[in-house]
């Protein structure tokens, strides 16, 4: 990976814990079984990407540019997306462990995430508004001052919302999940 710019590639078990890549371009490649863990993506971009069965656990991506990124079956835990470029910033995640990730203050509506384990992700402040997580884990999750309009939470499980603290109009909710919503209450419900 040593040129700056990389269109159409193919990263195929590249093992690169802990390297840096600044200011790299990478437009509609693909990463599968890389090891990246703990590289650092600086002001990098990527564009039309996706990250197959990958380990991109505390990757660094202050500045960096994520727009049509699409991250499946990969490791993505301790990352901090809330430090990446507002400019077109557009992921999607698709049985993915994020636990322990950051998106704090990212607007992200619509964004979907697929059977993801969430645990103890931050979503502080963050625009979720019609965003879909299907099957998600979002056991310590924390939401406050979150835009949840018309989200839909109909499967995904173990969250607490307090609904005073965060927008959640025409927010989609199964039964069993809208006891989250009550947790803060400390209410016993059998």
């Amino acid at each position: 990976m040593e040129t700056l710019t990389h269109e159409d590639r193919t990263f195929e078990k590249v093992v690169e814990p802990g390297k840096a890549f600044h200011g790299r371009t990478f437009d509609k490649c693909t990463f599968t079984r890389c090891d990246l863990s703990r590289s650092d993506f600086t002001k990098s971009r990527f564009i039309d990407c996706t990250f197959n069965g990958c380990d991109l656990s505390m990757m660094k991506l202050r500045g960096a540019s994520m727009q049509h990124v699409v991250f499946k079956e990969s490791k993505v835990l301790g990352v901090d997306f809330s430090g990446c470029s507002e400019m077109l910033f557009n992921v999607r995640f698709e049985q993915c462990a994020l636990d322990h990730s950051v998106f704090v203050k990212r607007r992200m509506p619509k964004t979907r995430f697929t059977r993801c384990s969430l645990k103890s992700v931050d979503f502080e402040q963050a625009d979720l508004n019609e965003a879909v997580l299907d099957t998600c884990d979002l056991q310590d999750a924390v939401f406050n001052g979150t835009l949840l309009r018309g989200a839909d939470l109909t499967t995904a499980f173990n969250y607490s919302i307090d609904p005073e603290r965060n927008e959640m109009k025409g927010a989609r909710l199964s039964v069993d999940g809208a006891l989250g919503l009550l947790a803060k209450y400390g209410l016993v419900i059998e």
